[in-house]
């Protein structure tokens, strides 16, 4: 092999670990920001499921972390291309449609794995459907989980985690979401209401009782719900989720930050190529 043929080799090699370590640098951004979201919204009160302010908040915590991922990866990026004698020099900023791109990309990427709730990246309030549901069954009122859904709850518990924390230690418990004294009013009324006939569903329809569906929950969060509950306060616990949705999330934006046009310009290609074959097949 030539020298000519080694140096392009020895360049793929460096692209390629500036690109390895631009996206482990934004990942570790992303996720980094959203476990600060997460202890943030423990400290004012935010959490996921918390009504209009909660969702401002989510989609603020979201775009920040997204842009600043963004620029942690130029950032490794233009440091590696620098020579050693002018290592300390500042890079240049970034642009206006950098930070709009980066977040598009980043925020797109978190909504979608989060099934569209950006509020995910707070912590779960116990009295609400939490950060961590995955799955739930519908529940027959106000009545408890039965033995074939604790068989399926458990299943989930065990694959998936508590629906608030995580936790996939102890035993399930078939979380009613909204919880019954939400639902019925009382948990005096949620109680009456346990095998309740069918005229007395319907009434509950026509007052608009919710639908209630369970989720798995382990009993940590159960005991610390029950309090919430009781008492009317907020319960919040954490979890791993924003952090999880973060690595990815981030990882999308290192990438895209480095290689965008080239992205796109394959992306054009191919779209191209497929309305050729689809106009020539007609």
């Amino acid at each position: 092999m030539g020298h000519g043929g080694r140096h392009r080799n020895d360049d793929i090699d460096a692209e390629r670990a500036t690109t390895a370590m631009a996206m482990m640098a934004s990942s570790v951004t992303f996720a980094t920001c959203a476990v600060a979201a997460q202890r943030i919204g423990l400290v004012i009160g935010i959490g996921c499921g918390t009504p209009l302010i909660g969702g401002l908040a989510s989609a603020g915590a979201v775009s920040a972390s997204a842009a600043l991922a963004g620029q942690s990866a130029r950032l490794v990026a233009h440091d590696r291309q620098l020579s050693k004698r002018a290592r300390g020099k500042a890079p240049e900023l970034f642009t206006d449609v950098d930070v709009i791109r980066d977040i598009f990309i980043g925020g797109s990427v978190f909504l979608f794995l989060s099934r569209g709730n950006l509020s995910r990246i707070f912590p779960s309030d116990v009295a609400r459907v939490g950060a961590n549901a995955y799955k739930s069954v519908a529940a027959k009122g106000s009545e408890y989980a039965t033995d074939g859904q604790r068989r399926l709850l458990s299943t989930w518990l065990k694959t998936h985690g508590c629906h608030h924390c995580g936790s996939k230690r102890g035993s399930v418990i078939g979380d009613h979401m909204p919880p019954n004294k939400k639902a019925f009013g009382s948990g005096a009324a949620a109680k009456a209401n346990r095998r309740a006939s069918l005229p007395r569903r319907f009434f509950n329809y026509i007052r608009g009782v919710p639908l209630q569906r369970f989720y798995p929950q382990c009993e940590p969060c159960s005991a610390l719900q029950s309090v919430a509950v009781r008492t009317g306060t907020r319960k919040f616990v954490t979890h791993r989720v924003g952090f999880k949705y973060g690595i990815v999330s981030g990882a999308a934006c290192g990438i895209a930050a480095l290689h965008y046009d080239e992205i796109r310009n394959w992306i054009d290609e191919n779209v191209a190529l497929a309305r050729k074959l689809f106009t020539s097949s007609r």
